[in-house]
């Protein structure tokens, strides 16, 4: 907007150009806690973006709104149900989690609500992110889910802190064939973060274990998550 405006200038008043505008696109943030777990309060995980582009500093809108509020504010905020981002009914069955970075949000309250609730089936957490020392949220929190075992596995990829470039993608490959003896044995499967590369690459993997794995085709690999998908367990929410 303020290049729109050097570029073409009228005469605007002040309230004339804020009536103009359109309001700003909702910001919808994953439930990163369990009620049974923190009771009458709502966790989230927000990244601040704070990054440089064409020479000027810029930052995001929700995310610097809500980091520079202090304890005590007040902010207006709406819930947007998700009925298919769900835990199994059945506790006993596994869960296996894929969450870089914020996508691991969901699984934080999904792990409190499986610890609370006494399910007996085993989570799996893939998480990743640039470095491990900077950016790896919840560490201790997943430690002592590790030690207690209320999280059963733990495989995490931290893209810059080698000089290879490692992502989730990579971690699921290594262990393909424990992930595909759980989906065989009933596990569901979630997904939560990045739409334009996570996603997609993270999917491509599955395909690459289910084929080799399973002993498919690309063809009946395809129908093999396809199903899952059906029976909602293969889940994403992607952004």
């Amino acid at each position: 907007m303020p290049d729109l405006l050097k570029s073409m200038p009228a005469a605007w008043t002040a309230p004339e150009l804020v009536a103009a505008l359109r309001g700003l696109t909702p910001r919808l943030y994953s439930i990163a806690s369990s009620r049974a777990s923190v009771g009458d309060e709502v966790h989230l995980t927000v990244a601040a973006l704070d990054y440089v582009t064409d020479g000027e500093r810029r930052f995001g809108s929700a995310s610097r709104y809500l980091a520079t509020h202090g304890d005590d504010s007040r902010l207006r905020v709406f819930i947007e149900p998700n009925k298919r981002f769900r835990l199994p009914a059945d506790g006993s069955r596994d869960v296996i989690m894929i969450g870089p970075g914020t996508g691991v949000a969901p699984f934080r309250g999904f792990v409190q609500e499986r610890a609370a609730s006494g399910a007996s089936g085993r989570n799996w957490l893939f998480f990743g992110a640039r470095q491990m020392y900077r950016d790896f949220l919840y560490q201790t929190e997943w430690q002592h889910a590790l030690r207690h075992g209320t999280l059963h596995r733990l495989d995490v990829a931290f893209s810059r802190d080698q000089a290879e470039r490692v992502y989730v993608q990579q971690r699921m490959r290594e262990q393909g064939a424990q992930m595909f003896h759980w989906l065989e044995s009933g596990a569901y499967l979630y997904v939560c973060g990045d739409a334009a590369n996570m996603a997609p690459d993270v999917h491509a993997a599955l395909l690459e274990i289910v084929a080799h794995h399973g002993g498919r085709t690309p063809e009946d690999a395809a129908a093999y998550l396809n199903a899952l998908t059906a029976e909602r367990r293969y889940v994403r929410d992607v952004y």
